[in-house]
């Protein structure tokens, strides 16, 4: 009796436990644009805690996602995981999942993606409001990994020049992101190399449905990655993990036609100036040494994307120099431009692969974020 007493007792311990990290979610459908500049109505994910008071506010742009079903307004990707018991967060979906999944996503446009998260955050504000959060407006947050790193980056660079009079970003946090798309093809090929093929047809359709290029994908696409495109991947059902043991040769020329990965040629020529123009920053493989002055200006007639922005926000960035995914050399670009910016504190070291170092990287920014809040409320 005793021992179905106590088992009883933990029960309604956990339950309690359960009760009180309880979360409230809400699907949000918002007024946007496409990469066209025409309207396009949106999707995304609001949460927050239902127990107690949130901690502040995270605009959460998600990582790289294959099926409709990981995203945030879905099933989610998991990274909601870390913050949602303690932080708003507004998760959008992107274009080309959720409510526009018929839609090809224009991967790693990275104005685009700026454009669409900020008018989702300026959406939500007014329904987090209604809910009665009571939310300090000085506590918001970007906070990104891999493909949402390079997001956070270019959200903060948007809301810095176009919006900063509506919201006031207090620290940005950029983990492992692709900072340079054109750096990450031009090491591929170099190397011959790719751990994750299935981000082939990701890239290649999505710079295309960016930018309006008309790509043929047949110039690019081996008659394997061919199939495994149409047969797995338009109808976007499978995951990541589903795709991957599908792709699982590593040698870049296996997926990528020889035409593909030869940038003198004129269609890939083409595609390539679409990576630039997704890349926040760009310098070529061989002058990482170079220590000649740079011009501040944006100048792809040099294959060089220099930007003039100059964060004027706290903001992390982190990448393991070990990274086998998204190459060290996007975060070294940036560092390049920015290693004299006082607002920037870098966290390189060897950190693990691509999804190991996810975990160091989310624990770091929550002890940050938490840590912040302390102090914050010790000053009251």
């Amino acid at each position: 009796m005793k021992r179905i007493s106590v088992l009883i007792l933990l029960c309604l311990s956990t339950l309690a436990s359960l009760a009180c990290e309880r979360v409230g979610k809400r699907v949000l459908l918002y007024p946007s644009v496409d990469q066209f500049g025409e309207p396009v109505t949106l999707s995304g994910m609001i949460s927050w805690p239902q127990k107690k008071q949130p901690k502040g506010i995270i605009l959460l742009p998600h990582f790289t996602i294959f099926a409709n079903s990981e995203a945030p307004s879905q099933n989610g990707t998991g990274e909601e995981k870390n913050f949602q018991k303690d932080f708003v967060l507004i998760m959008p979906d992107y274009i080309g999942y959720g409510a526009t999944s018929e839609r090809v996503h224009p991967y790693l446009d990275g104005e685009l993606t700026a454009r669409n998260c900020i008018d989702m955050a300026l959406h939500a504000m007014p329904i987090l409001d209604s809910l009665q959060l009571r939310i300090p407006k000085d506590s918001i947050y970007i906070v990104g990994y891999s493909q949402g790193g390079a997001a956070a980056v270019w959200i903060l660079k948007t809301i810095e020049e176009r919006y900063a009079d509506r919201i006031h970003v207090k620290k940005c946090f950029a983990g492992s992101g692709p900072h340079d798309v054109a750096a990450t093809y031009d090491e591929g090929v170099q190397n011959n190399r790719i751990l994750m093929p299935v981000t082939i047809p990701l890239l290649i359709k999505g710079t295309d449905a960016a930018y309006a290029l008309n790509l043929y994908e047949e110039h690019f696409f081996t008659p394997e990655m061919q199939e495994i495109y149409e047969r797995e991947m338009v109808k976007k059902e499978k995951t990541f993990g589903e795709l991957f043991i599908q792709t699982i040769n590593f040698e870049l020329s296996h997926w990528l036609t020889a035409k593909g990965m030869d940038k003198n040629d004129p269609e890939t020529h083409r595609l390539y100036q679409g990576f630039l123009r997704s890349s926040l920053v760009h310098y070529p493989l061989d002058t990482l040494a170079d220590n000649k002055p740079d011009s501040l200006l944006l100048n792809l007639a040099e294959d060089r994307v220099i930007p003039t922005w100059e964060p004027r926000t706290p903001m992390l960035v982190f990448h393991s120099t070990n990274d086998n995914v998204v190459t060290f050399r996007c975060a070294e670009n940036l560092h390049r431009r920015y290693a004299d910016n006082p607002y920037i504190t870098w966290d390189f070291g060897e950190y693990g692969d691509h999804l190991s170092s996810s975990n160091r990287f989310f624990k770091l920014v929550r002890e940050q974020l938490l840590e912040s809040h302390k102090s914050q409320k010790s000053r009251k």
